[in-house]
């Protein structure tokens, strides 16, 4: 991969891509897409012969739309059998470096029970890494990379599977080490210590462990900052993380599917509109949460157009006080498959119950419930729960349910508790889900 290209990306994208406005930005948008309308998707199968003008006239889709016909969605010719033969062997054997020619392959963690694929060329990294850093890095940091006589900025970065496309990030001026989730806590315990990051990167359930590990002088590091990925960041971890590590977490919201939300150096959570195309579906009378539908016009490899994904986001109420024009989240509240659902009692309405709502709760009854997990069935809702005490933690989920469904106006649901177990190493964390066969999100696009 190219550092001149990565470098142009970087400045391009801190230096050059400024909008004053919301309006700037919007025209950009528009001017963005009409030119990926006309050079990118006819160079793939799925849009070749398609008059397009808006992206109201082409379909939407989603992961199972992709899979279904891989090669059709990418510009490359590449077949799914051809690309899980390369990204399953890279899970298997934990080695990522093959590649499928000159593209990066990986799979998808699968959080919804079906794993996805995703290509990326050398030049899509290159702009990857380039807007990454653009975002990401402090001046102080910034600064830092350009004194040869100051020891390399210092990266651990967390997650289940390793890739091509995060060792972009891997430079002489940048010390990035990958810490392997399938591994566990005590395996990165020792490497952490003597690396000493100056930036850690990982999912909240691990960051909690690191702070955990920190409480119990079995690990003695100080990130100047600590940044959350791959699942939802609680109140409880960001409390946890700040009192360890002294300084609050930031976010980066990275799917497969794209680079689609960071933290700005006021603290704002802001959707990466300037690359990506948010398509809200609004998922309350509010117009506050939202189901994305995403159009990435930087990509032109693995085509991700009008892309559904099962994300429910929650936009702040207020604009970040640093000015800029795109939209500010007041945060990733979890999936469309942690949506949970109570009848209304008079109108027998279903009423939708966001994650944050069950988070709310549970944090109602203190520090008697150490962990939790809520899963809602045909029969009920299935509660687990960590607790030195069960029968009072119990007792206490009970009563702030209770409360809860008394000021909406919900009927109770039928509710069985039992003894929270940690997830398998590796796993996402997944506080709330929601198995029910038919719900009224199943059915929006």
């Amino acid at each position: 991969m190219s550092s001149l290209r990565l470098f142009y990306h970087f400045l391009r994208t801190r230096y050059g891509l400024q909008f004053a406005h919301r309006e700037a930005l919007v025209a950009w948008q528009e001017q963005q897409l009409q030119r990926f309308f006309q050079s990118v998707l006819p160079r793939a199968p799925r849009y070749q012969g398609m008059r397009i003008m808006h992206l109201s006239d082409l379909p939407l889709m989603d992961k199972a739309t992709i899979m279904a016909d891989f090669a059709a969605h990418n510009t490359r010719g590449v077949t799914a059998e051809e690309a899980f033969a390369v990204a399953l062997q890279a899970e298997q054997t934990r080695d990522f470096s093959p590649k499928l020619g000159d593209l990066t392959v990986g799979l998808s963690s699968g959080t919804s029970g079906n794993r996805g694929l995703f290509l990326v060329s050398p030049q899509e990294q290159a702009r990857w890494a380039g807007i990454l850093l653009a975002r990401m890095l402090q001046t102080s940091e910034l600064r830092r990379l350009f004194q040869p006589w100051r020891a390399p900025l210092k990266i651990a970065f967390f997650l289940r599977a390793n890739s091509h496309l995060y060792t972009t990030l891997r430079k002489r001026r940048i010390d990035f080490q990958f810490y392997d989730l399938l591994q566990g806590l005590e395996v990165a315990l020792p490497r952490l210590q003597r690396q000493q990051p100056d930036i850690l990167v990982a999912p909240p359930s691990m960051l909690r462990l690191l702070a955990v590990a920190g409480l119990e002088k079995r690990l003695s590091v100080r990130p100047k900052r600590v940044i959350s990925v791959a699942e939802v960041a609680e109140a409880a971890d960001k409390r946890l993380i700040r009192q360890v590590f002294g300084v609050s977490p930031e976010q980066i919201y990275q799917a497969t599917e794209g680079f689609l939300a960071y933290t700005c150096a006021h603290g704002g959570l802001h959707l990466n509109e300037t690359f990506v195309y948010f398509e809200p579906q609004w998922l309350d009378p509010e117009q506050k949460r939202f189901q994305p539908i995403i159009t990435d016009f930087t990509r032109d490899t693995q085509l991700i157009v009008r892309y559904q994904l099962n994300d429910v986001l929650r936009l702040a109420d207020e604009p970040c006080s640093c000015g800029g024009a795109e939209r500010t989240l007041a945060a990733i509240e979890g999936r469309t498959d942690e949506v949970l659902w109570l009848e209304r009692v008079q109108s027998g309405r279903l009423e939708a119950i966001f994650p944050d709502h069950v988070r709310r709760m549970m944090a109602l009854c203190g520090a008697g419930v150490r962990e939790f997990s809520v899963v809602q069935r045909e029969d009920g809702w299935q509660v687990a729960l960590a607790s030195d005490e069960p029968q009072a933690a119990a007792r206490l989920v009970r009563e702030q349910l209770v409360a809860f469904c008394e000021q909406r106006g919900l009927t109770m649901p039928d509710v069985r508790f039992e003894v929270w177990q940690p997830p398998i190493a590796g796993a996402k964390r997944r506080r709330v889900q929601c198995l029910l066969a038919k719900t009224p999100l199943a059915s929006l696009g």
